[in-house]
């Protein structure tokens, strides 16, 4: 099992060019929920984690673009 520090969810954020409410709209959570997530006052479930993951990886590779 990997371990990843809540502070490294958000550098994936950014580095996807999204912003917070951008990717908790596509997880369907609150943006407070991410905040909570990514300053580690919040662990994600495994399945948000999954959906979290998905989210960033598309971003990163081109199949999903960030709304302005």
């Amino acid at each position: 099992m990997i371990k990843v520090k809540a502070i490294e969810y958000k550098i994936a954020r950014i580095r996807a060019g999204y912003r917070q409410y951008e990717v908790a709209a596509k997880l369907g959570i609150h943006p407070s929920q991410l905040s909570e997530i990514e300053s580690g006052r919040r662990k994600p479930s495994t399945e948000l984690l999954q959906r979290l993951l998905e989210v960033l990886n598309q971003a990163k590779s081109g199949e999903v673009e960030s709304e302005d």
